[in-house]
């Protein structure tokens, strides 16, 4: 398959042409892609998804959220119409991936020493109320949300961490933190050493583990099938999504993706997630549904 140059932000749709080898996997964004509030948009995508799996192939998530608040947000028919029910599955940005039986592929977690010193920090500035921490399931803080964390929160359909101490907290896998209103400065600590940084669409910043983005994920997963991610189609828009966008294929950014997610994208879409930007793409890739 020709295809445009995979960081231009121009790729021209009418040069498409459907892979002669399709693509077994695909992997699907949440946030800005999969999931819209407009609800003929989001069902245009769920019919889609329900079409591919009936014709044998395997779209799954590929998220910074966790497994729970996906479905969550997808509603109870999500299952019922599709009956995917997350496996396979790359969450919190890729801490957690999931096979195809639900069993954990991988599971990377912060190290004790990370926490500790992430800690003195937050306690120092008076900041522990505008950050979370994510398990594989769960959310937690060390002190109450403050008010704008809340109302965030509940804007993007996000669950509100329960509190804890930090000495609960170590006893727990920490796969992902979010933090925002405040400048983060670890100076015992590098990025890209000791952690990875990307901004998130809702204004806030998420930290994972070192080595651990969605992109190491899914070649995980793929892999784990004997795969490469090059036999593996891929749709998102934002800028967690920047390197699977660049390592699968056929990759696809939604019309409403930042800019840096458009030039990483061999595609980038005439339809955003409001308009079923999944269902276009996997149109584009599998024929029509």
């Amino acid at each position: 398959m020709e295809i445009c140059d995979t960081h231009s932000p121009m790729a021209n749709l009418s040069q498409f042409l459907k892979p002669e080898e399709l693509p077994k996997y695909f992997g699907i964004d949440v946030d800005g892609t999969l999931y819209t509030k407009n609800v003929e948009g989001f069902e245009r995508n769920v019919k889609a998804i329900t079409q591919i799996r009936k014709r044998g192939y395997i779209p799954f998530i590929c998220t910074g959220r966790s497994r729970k608040t996906s479905f969550n947000l997808f509603g109870p028919d999500f299952v019922e119409k599709t009956g995917y029910r997350g496996y396979p599955g790359v969450y919190k940005n890729g801490a957690v991936v999931y096979d195809e039986k639900g069993d954990i592929l991988s599971l990377c977690a912060f190290s004790e020493d990370f926490l500790t010193k992430f800690s003195n920090f937050l306690t120092e500035n008076k900041c522990a109320d505008k950050v979370i921490f994510f398990t594989e399931d769960y959310e937690h803080s060390l002190a109450d949300v403050c008010p704008e964390w809340r109302e965030n929160l509940i804007s993007i359909n996000r669950n509100i961490p329960k509190t804890l101490t930090f000495e609960e907290l170590l006893k727990k896998n920490v796969v992902m933190i979010k933090y925002a209103y405040f400048k983060l400065d670890l100076p015992d600590l590098k990025e890209g050493i000791d952690y990875i940084e990307r901004a998130d669409q809702d204004h806030t910043r998420d930290l994972c583990p070192p080595g651990v983005t969605k992109a190491s994920a899914l070649s995980t997963l793929i892999n784990h099938y004997g795969l490469s991610p090059k036999d593996c189609g891929f749709i998102g828009d934002c800028y967690n999504d920047v390197e699977c966008l660049r390592i699968c294929s056929p990759s696809f950014a939604v019309a409403n993706a930042k800019d840096v997610a458009k030039r990483s994208a061999q595609w980038v879409l005439d339809k955003t997630c409001d308009q079923g930007a999944v269902a276009e793409a996997l149109q584009l890739t599998y024929g029509p549904l």
